[in-house]
């Protein structure tokens, strides 16, 4: 078996955004015609997309894409344009983190691009695919079920005692300017009411973001099963107001808390770099923290979540 992956660009001309989309699948050893030659062996159903953290990128799940497909299923990692450092520094804008709606757009245009003639060598199933997002795109995930902001919900929280080590926070203050008028809060409903998608059978969440945004009766909506996994010992969003105060008001939503000092980091590819972002180490982990070892953990109850809902 072979495991490959191949980046693709392509360009949403309703919402006029450049999206590139990496993919990892098992390749097939004869040469195609299309721009992505999948294994004979490989699954049409198993279609899983991968939506990463706030100005990150596909290219740093790979842990996650590589042992997925290696289950049987093609990955499509979206990279969000604004936000992502891929379409080069010039095009990174920080306030496209605010405009959470074009995130979810972005996933069900690649939905839709997957169906493409000339991108794979085989049709694929696209009405029950699985969604996987870590921070941010855990948040994106979430949206695509049915999860919706509450207006001035995070304003409050924000402005709170509770909110002192909330790094999430930090994101929305350049919207503090000014607020927003009512034609703008309409529109945003709008928008907000087209993010979920009806083909997103099952959400993986992963240490997800905006949990002190979200609106309860929203989770309550959400009838797909949902994993979110989240770390307690959090140095970037505190565990109860994000990813246990999601998996609360999911019904039936699995949560695993993980635990020995994994911080909010640990969730994407091992990696050499002093950077820090809102003053937390991307790649260096707390002492003690194995990354490769918590990964092939989270990998666990992922196939587990496939296995006891039926998609393995």
């Amino acid at each position: 078996m072979q495991l490959k992956t191949t980046e693709v660009d392509l360009f949403n001309q309703q919402d006029n955004r450049p999206t590139k989309v990496k993919f990892w699948y098992q390749g097939g050893a004869e040469p195609c015609k299309a721009k992505i030659c999948l294994s004979p062996k490989q699954s049409r159903h198993r279609v899983a997309i991968i939506s990463h953290g706030a100005f990150g990128s596909p290219r740093e799940m790979n842990w996650l894409g590589y042992a997925l497909a290696s289950q049987g299923w093609v990955v499509a990692g979206v990279a969000h344009f604004g936000e992502s450092w891929v379409y080069g520094a010039e095009n990174i804008d920080p306030s496209s983190v605010m405009r959470f709606w074009q995130r979810p757009q972005d996933v069900s245009f690649t939905i839709d691009s997957l169906s493409d003639e000339g991108l794979f060598n085989t049709s694929l199933k696209t009405d029950k695919v699985i969604m996987l997002g870590h921070s941010s795109g855990g948040f994106t995930s979430l949206a695509l079920a049915g999860a919706s902001l509450e207006v001035g919900k995070s304003e409050i929280y924000c402005a709170s005692e509770k909110a002192k080590n909330d790094k999430g926070c930090s994101y929305g203050q350049q919207s503090k300017r000014k607020a927003m008028s009512e034609d703008m809060l309409k529109k945003i409903g709008l928008l907000q009411g087209q993010m979920r998608d009806e083909r997103v059978a099952a959400v993986i969440a992963l240490d997800p973001a905006l949990g002190h945004a979200v609106s309860e009766q929203s989770l309550e909506s959400i009838k797909v099963p949902a994993l979110v996994l989240g770390s307690i010992e959090n140095d970037f969003l505190p565990y109860t107001e994000h990813s246990k105060y999601y998996a609360t008001h999911i019904q039936g939503a699995s949560l695993i808390g993980l635990e020995r000092g994994a911080g909010h980091f640990v969730y994407i590819d091992e990696c050499d770099s002093d950077r820090k972002v809102k003053g937390v180490f991307l790649c260096k982990d707390r002492e003690g923290v194995d990354r490769k070892a918590i990964q092939n953990q989270i990998l666990e109850h992922v196939f587990g979540f496939f296995y006891r809902n039926g998609f393995s």
